[in-house]
């Protein structure tokens, strides 16, 4: 199963990787980066393509992403961004148009947050330009699969998101509503593989699936 991945390299992206090259069902792994990888070295179901700007895609990356079976997209800001949060999923989705085998169902994964709003109209009493922004995002994620049949689309939507090896306290102050990275991730990688039935996936979900995949 072939896989592409766009955000190997941050906080919740770094596991992202690591769960999909621990995964035995994921066989090929293109990951979309601005640098390369070591994990590239010394394996090699990994390939690196190396990106300049993620709004432009040039044949030669067309090429790395044809055959592909699903895709997990990480890329996020803590700024919000729409440059990032809306401008590159767009550029990203119409290059998949061009390389996206009709006959075969393709599975898109998307991370987003359990405060994100999408409605744009929505008074918002924190955060309110940055949840919005998120919020459109993921509504356009969510078009993009109505709009092709052969696009299966998830939104993955965690809540508090703890670092794997993070402190012990705070896991446990936060049991009920918290999931660490190699959880998250473990989510992400087994919808792309195995797909799920909700589309929208919430925090609930992901916590108690994350730690069922993890043991």
């Amino acid at each position: 199963m072939k896989i592409i991945l766009l955000g190997s390299t941050g906080f919740i992206g770094k596991e992202v990787l690591n769960q999909c090259l621990e995964t035995p069902a994921i066989t090929s792994l293109i990951a979309l980066s601005r640098r390369d990888l070591p994990e590239a070295a010394t394996n090699p179901k990994l390939t690196v393509v190396i990106m300049e700007h993620f709004n432009s895609y040039p044949d030669s990356v067309l090429e790395q992403l044809k055959g592909a079976d699903a895709c997990i997209w990480s890329i996020g800001t803590y700024d919000w961004d729409p440059v990032v949060e809306i401008e590159y999923p767009e550029a990203f989705q119409k290059a998949l148009l061009k390389v996206l085998d009709a006959k075969k169902t393709f599975r898109y994964i998307y991370l987003g947050g359990a405060f994100t709003e999408p409605d744009q109209e929505k008074s918002l009493w924190f955060f309110s330009e940055g949840r919005h922004v998120r919020g459109l995002a993921q509504t356009n994620f969510l078009e993009f699969g109505k709009q092709n049949q052969n696009v299966k689309t998830y939104v993955v939507r965690p809540a508090a998101v703890l670092a794997k090896n993070g402190s012990a306290l705070l896991r446990c102050l936060l049991w009920i509503v918290s999931v660490r990275t190699d959880e998250l991730a473990a989510v992400m990688a087994d919808l792309a593989v195995n797909g799920g039935d909700e589309q929208v996936v919430g925090n609930e979900v992901i916590v108690d699936r994350g730690r069922k995949l993890i043991r």
